[in-house]
């Protein structure tokens, strides 16, 4: 009986060292800087800009015109925090941007002539944190 139990430490000290030496292997990406330049652009909850929920951010809150924005998917590590851009203001990042974009902010606009007017500009990006 003792035998098997020491077999049985034995294979389980085992994995948990090839266990072990497989997390030191992961790749963690380094962290991006707190602040940056980077693109950004203006949305709308229409469909055409939108996901078929156009009333939830990926967060599930409903968007907020002045407060709301979305991140391109290199920053989703930043969702549910918020950011400072230069120029606008604070602002809450509880949306995703289609996986397509990077290094970018899209900012939500009540109204398609206020997300027009404001174009696509590079503007400096300060995470703020949670």
């Amino acid at each position: 009986m003792r035998i098997g139990h020491l077999v049985l430490l034995l294979i389980i000290l085992t994995f948990q060292i090839i266990i072990i030496q497989k997390i030191n292997q992961i790749q963690i990406p380094t962290a991006l800087p707190k602040h940056f330049m980077c693109t950004t652009t203006a949305y709308t909850n229409r469909i055409q800009e939108c996901n078929q929920d156009n009333s939830h951010t990926a967060t599930l809150e409903k968007p907020i015109a002045g407060w709301t924005c979305a991140v391109s998917r290199d920053l989703i590590h930043w969702l549910g925090g918020r950011i400072y851009i230069k120029g606008i203001g604070v602002r809450r990042v509880n949306d995703l941007m289609n996986a397509r974009f990077k290094k970018s902010i899209d900012i939500f606009y009540g109204s398609l002539k206020d997300a027009k007017k404001f174009g696509k500009q590079k503007q400096i990006i300060i995470y703020l944190g949670r």
